[in-house]
C-alpha cells in the first residue's frame, strides 16, 4: 500500500475523514516486512514476472493457452490490498487449472521468444458477460509491434471480437527482436487495459549477437536483467469516501514544484479522479452513467461515451502489478523508505539492464534513478522497440540543435505503449545497505501544462556488496556496431513508392497524416486530418464491428502496394503530445521538425532504429520511412501475410477510442 500513501491515491474532501483513511493504512503496512519476496500478484514480488506456459515440443515453437478472466489480486505488496481486475493468465489446458502457470495476474504471463519462433496463442475470453447492449466484456489480443500476418493482428480491422465463452487462434512468427506487448484492441479495451488486460514480449535475436555482447561485459548478464511493466490504476474504496484530489498536506514531490502543483492541481480539468469516477460519475462498459456501479476495491471504467469528456491518469503506479512502497523526499533529496517497501538486492559497481513497458492508456513514465544522496545515476538506453542499437545513447535534456526533450538529460521517457532497453551502472562508491530508487515523474505532456502527478517510486536497489568486475556504459558506447556486419541495424533508404488509389477506392494520397482536434463535433474531437470518426462506443453489430464490418470514416485512410519503401509524415496539429502508432510494420524515424507556420527546433532522430511508437510533440510534424515488407500467413505456408487493412492512432488511448485513428491498406505488389 505504499504508494497509495505516498499520493497514488489521494484526500477526500474533508480532511477528518483522510486522516482517519490514512492511519489505518499506516497500522497495516507497519506490520509489514521490506523484503522482495513479499507474496504479490505474481507470487514473487514487484520485480519479476510470470512466464508463458509452453505446451509445444517444438524448441522453435512456443504455444500457449492465454486465457482473460477477472480476478482479485493483491497490488499492495503483500498489505492485502485486493483489487478486482482484469487478468491474463497462460495455462496449458484452461479445463485443467493445474496446467496454469499462475492464477490471473497483473501484468499477465511474459512471453520470452527468439527470432523466428511461431507462436500459437489459444486465446479465451473468460470474461463475465456484461449484460450491456453491445457487449462490453468482448476481447481479443493486439500483439503490439509484432511484424505478424494481418489475420493475427487482433484489431478491430481484422478480427471479430470474441465474446465472452468464445475462442481465437493466433499464428504468426516474430521477426524483429526487441520489446512488444499484448493487450486488447476491441471495443471498451481502454477500459480492459485499465484493469490489467496486458503482458510483456521479449525476443532477442536468433544469431547471439546479445550473448556475445554480454560475454564481452558490454551489456549485463540475463542475472542483471529485469523487465518493468510500469503501469498505473484507479481503485475505489467505500462510496463517497474516494478522494476528489491528491492531497497537498502529504507533501507529495512534483517536478514543477510543490507551491505550483497545489495552485494547479486543483484547477486542472482533465483529472479523473476516484472520486469522479467511482462516486461522481461512475461509467458502465459502454461509457453510459450508471450510479452506485462501484464498491471497494473495483477498478472503474475510464472510457467515456462522450467524445469530449476527461481523461487522466490512474492514481496508483504500478510495477510489474505490485506497489513498490513510497520514500519520503524528492529524487533529489530522498528521504527514508516506507515499512515494507519492496527492495532489489544489487552490488556496487555492477550493472543493471532494465527491459521496460509502459502499457498505461494515458500516462507517460518519465524515469529518474538517484542514489540515496539524491545524486542522478544515468540511465542509458541501448535498445527498445526493435532490438539493440547499433551505438548507446544517453537521451533527455536540450539537444545540440536545441530541441527541448523536457525532461532530464539521463533520465528516460516512455510514451503510453512505448518500451525502453536501458542500462545503469550501480557507482562502485555507493555505501553498503543504501538504497537507489527509480523514480517516474510527471511530464508535459500538454502544451505549457503537466498532467500534475505526483513523483512516486517504482523501484527500489539496496546495495549489498560489491561486484567482482566493475561495470560502466557510457552514451555513444559501441554495441551491434563493434560486432560490425549484418549485426548492425539496416537503414531504409529514400521511399521507392508512393501512396495509391486504384479500383475507386475512398481515401487520400497525402503523405502527410495530420493528428487533429476536430471542431465539428465539439472543441475536443480527436481525429485524423479533421475527418471525426464516430466513436467506438456506436454502431456495433454481433461481431463486435459496426455494421458494414466497418468502423471508420475511410476519407483519411493511406492506401500502399506491397514491397514499397514509403517515407511519410505525422502533422500533430494539436496543443497536446501524440504517440503515433502504426499497426503490422515497424517505422524508421528520421526527424522532428516545426510544423508549417510554426517555429521551434529541429530534432534528428540519434541514431537508426525502428519503432513502433513514436511520440510527436505539439506542432510538429514527425518523419520517418517504413518498408511494406510480406510475410507468412497464418499457415505459415502461405506468403501475403502482410496485405491488408492496417491501423494507425494515437496510442493515448481515450484519444484513439474518439477518432485519432484511420487506416493504412496495403494492396499487392505491383
Amino acid at each position: 500500500m505504499a504508494n497509495v500513501l505516498s499520493g497514488n491515491s489521494a484526500s477526500v474532501v474533508h480532511r477528518n475523514s483522510w486522516n482517519r483513511f490514512l492511519v489505518a493504512i499506516l497500522a497495516l503496512i507497519l506490520c509489514m516486512a521490506g523484503r522482495e519476496s513479499v507474496q504479490a500478484t505474481t507470487g514473487v514480488g514487484p520485480y519479476e514476472v510470470p512466464q508463458v506456459v509452453d505446451v509445444n515440443a517444438d524448441p522453435n515453437i512456443v504455444e500457449t493457452y492465454i486465457v482473460a478472466d477477472e480476478a482479485t489480486v493483491d497490488i499492495g505488496n503483500g498489505s492485502g490490498a485486493t483489487t478486482k481486475a482484469m487478468t491474463f493468465k497462460s495455462c496449458g489446458d484452461p479445463a485443467n487449472p493445474a496446467s496454469c502457470s499462475t492464477t490471473g495476474t497483473i501484468p499477465g504471463p511474459e512471453f520470452r521468444l527468439k527470432v523466428g519462433n511461431q507462436v500459437i496463442v489459444h486465446f479465451v475470453n473468460n470474461l463475465n458477460p456484461s449484460g450491456l447492449t453491445p457487449e462490453a466484456n468482448v476481447s481479443g489480443i493486439h500483439w503490439h509491434g509484432i511484424e505478424l500476418n494481418n489475420e493475427s493482428d487482433g484489431s478491430e480491422l481484422t478480427q471479430p471480437a470474441v465474446h465472452p465463452g468464445g475462442t481465437f487462434d493466433y499464428k504468426f512468427i516474430v521477426s524483429r527482436p526487441g520489446i512488444y506487448w499484448y493487450h486488447p484492441h476491441h471495443h471498451s479495451s481502454t477500459n480492459q487495459v485499465a484493469k490489467g488486460l496486458y503482458g510483456s514480449i521479449i525476443v532477442e535475436d536468433k544469431f547471439g549477437y546479445e550473448a556475445a555482447l554480454i560475454a564481452q561485459h558490454v551489456i549485463p548478464s540475463a542475472a542483471q536483467t529485469k523487465t518493468l511493466v510500469i503501469s498505473d490504476i484507479t481503485v475505489c474504496g467505500n462510496a463517497g469516501t474516494n478522494p476528489p484530489t491528491f492531497d497537498p498536506a502529504l507533501g507529495l514531490p512534483h517536478v514543477s514544484g510543490i507551491h505550483e502543483w497545489e495552485i494547479n492541481y486543483q484547477n486542472h480539468a482533465l483529472t479523473q479522479s476516484p472520486s469522479i469516477l467511482c462516486d461522481a460519475d461512475p461509467l458502465d462498459g459502454n461509457g453510459k452513467h450508471t450510479p452506485g456501479l462501484y464498491g471497494p476495491g473495483d477498478v472503474p471504467n475510464i472510457q467515456s461515451d462522450s467524445l469530449i469528456d476527461r481523461m487522466s491518469e490512474g492514481f496508483m503506479v504500478l510495477t510489474n502489478g505490485v506497489d513498490v512502497g513510497a520514500r519520503a523526499g524528492t529524487p533529489s533529496a530522498p528521504g527514508m523508505l516506507v515499512v515494507g517497501a519492496s527492495t532489489l538486492d544489487v552490488q556496487a559497481g555492477q550493472g543493471l539492464r532494465l527491459q521496460i513497458v509502459n502499457p498505461s492508456p494515458v500516462r507517460y513514465v518519465r524515469l529518474r534513478l538517484t542514489t540515496n544522496d539524491g545524486q542522478k545515476i544515468n540511465l542509458v538506453r541501448i535498445g527498445g522497440e526493435g532490438g539493440l542499437l547499433n551505438y548507446a545513447l544517453l537521451e533527455g535534456g536540450i539537444s545540440p540543435s536545441g530541441f527541448d526533450t523536457k525532461y532530464g538529460r539521463g533520465e528516460i521517457l516512455i510514451p503510453p505503449a512505448g518500451r525502453a532497453d536501458v542500462v545503469a551502472s550501480i557507482p562502485k562508491s555507493v555505501a553498503q545497505n543504501s538504497v537507489l530508487t527509480l523514480w517516474t515523474q510527471d511530464f508535459q505532456r500538454v502544451e505549457a501544462t503537466y498532467s500534475w502527478t505526483p513523483t512516486v517510486p517504482v523501484m527500489h536497489l539496496k546495495v549489498v556488496g560489491h561486484a567482482a568486475k566493475a561495470y560502466k556504459i557510457a552514451t555513444w558506447e559501441s554495441l551491434l556496431a563493434r560486432l560490425g556486419g549484418q549485426a548492425t541495424v539496416p537503414v531504409l533508404q529514400m521511399g521507392t513508392g508512393d501512396l495509391v488509389l486504384d479500383n475507386g477506392e475512398t481515401g487520400t494520397v497525402d503523405k502527410d497524416i495530420k493528428l487533429t482536434f476536430s471542431s465539428t463535433v465539439g472543441a475536443f474531437v480527436p481525429s485524423v486530418d479533421g475527418i471525426p470518426m464516430p466513436s467506438e462506443f456506436t454502431g456495433f453489430g454481433p461481431d463486435g464491428m459496426a455494421g458494414s464490418g466497418n468502423p471508420f470514416f475511410l476519407e483519411s485512410a493511406r492506401h500502399a502496394n506491397l514491397g514499397k519503401t514509403l517515407e511519410l509524415t505525422v502533422t500533430n496539429a494539436t496543443g497536446a503530445h501524440h504517440p503515433f502508432h502504426l499497426h503490422g510494420f515497424s517505422v524508421q524515424p528520421i526527424k522532428l521538425t516545426p510544423r508549417k507556420g510554426t517555429t521551434g527546433r529541429s530534432y534528428m532522430f540519434q541514431r537508426k532504429e525502428f519503432r513502433d511508437i513514436v511520440d510527436v510533440p505539439a506542432n510538429y510534424t514527425f518523419t520517418f520511412r517504413v518498408s511494406l515488407d510480406d510475410r507468412a500467413m497464418k499457415d505459415n505456408v502461405s506468403v501475403g501475410g502482410g496485405l491488408g487493412r492496417w491501423m494507425f492512432h494515437c496510442h493515448i488511448l481515450p484519444h484513439a477510442t474518439f477518432g485519432m485513428r484511420s487506416e493504412l491498406h496495403v494492396h499487392g505488389a505491383h
